[in-house]
């Protein structure tokens, strides 16, 4: 027995297009995206807010070097974007001002630069217009901030530490005698120089070395104390160049008249 045929209609198929139904609906999405950020990125520029000024903090212990000037070398790369800056550019800068002996620059978030100072700390005055740092490195600060009161070194390039080593030990082991040297010079030539905080000019004798000038110290201390006892104010150089004396030159001109006060046996040459 044949089945009566189905007379229900059967609802048509949709033909496949090629693009999967969930890829046409990111599509739609992400271009729907789009074009809302398009239409809101005026407005989201005008509302974003400026770039945020940098904060500097400055420290360390200062004594000649004054913090606005490391303000001022600093203030001039502070515009930059804070992960932008550039930390070694910063702190070769602030260690080219005279008195910087070094300076550490870092970033603290989040917006903040820190510098750390560490000046010279100056031993001696170095040639005429120069300092000697404790660390035995010469600089050459402003004028108006030389100290007071330093002793005067000078030598060639490159020989400072001996020059301040050889004035160190002169000063040690004069100390009991009126020839405490407040300056020493080394020429180019090898020439030892000292001078007294009297004025007194003491000619050390010739070599590259602290041996010359240490040698004199045996006759600076005996023959010439006792043979200038009660005359130093007239004194105006000791030359000690001579291997069996030394010689007198007075603040007068005159030469000689230490002869008969010599009395140890060290011959007292006239000039």
């Amino acid at each position: 027995m044949m089945s009566a045929p189905d007379t229900v209609p059967r609802a048509r198929e949709a033909l496949p297009l090629g693009v999967p139904t969930p890829m046409l609906r990111w599509l739609g999405w992400s271009v729907a995206g789009l074009l809302i950020a398009a239409a809101l990125l005026p407005l989201l520029v005008k509302l974003a807010p400026a770039r945020t000024a940098l904060a500097l903090e400055v420290s360390g212990d200062f004594r000649r070097l004054q913090p606005e000037a490391v303000r001022e070398v600093m203030t001039r790369s502070l515009n930059s974007d804070f992960y932008q800056l550039d930390l070694l550019a910063l702190k070769s800068s602030v260690e080219h001002l005279p008195w910087v002996a070094q300076a550490r620059v870092e970033r603290a978030w989040p917006g903040t630069v820190r510098v750390v100072v560490e000046e010279h700390r100056a031993y001696a005055r170095w040639g005429e217009a120069s300092l000697l740092s404790e660390e035995g490195e010469v600089f050459t600060p402003p004028a108006a901030t030389l100290p007071d009161g330093l002793p005067r070194l000078s030598g060639p390039p490159g020989l400072q530490q001996r020059v301040r080593e050889t004035y160190e030990a002169l000063s040690t082991q004069l100390a009991r005698t009126p020839f405490v040297p407040a300056q020493l010079d080394l020429s180019a030539r090898g020439e030892w120089t000292a001078l007294t905080a009297d004025g007194i000019e003491l000619r050390l004798g010739r070599g590259p070395g602290p041996e010359a000038p240490l040698n004199a110290v045996a006759i600076l201390a005996g023959p010439v104390t006792q043979a200038l006892q009660g005359r130093l104010q007239e004194v105006a150089y000791v030359d000690l160049h001579y291997i069996n004396g030394f010689a007198v030159g007075w603040r007068d001109g005159s030469t000689g008249g230490a002869a008969d006060r010599a009395g140890s046996g060290a011959e007292v040459r006239r000039e």
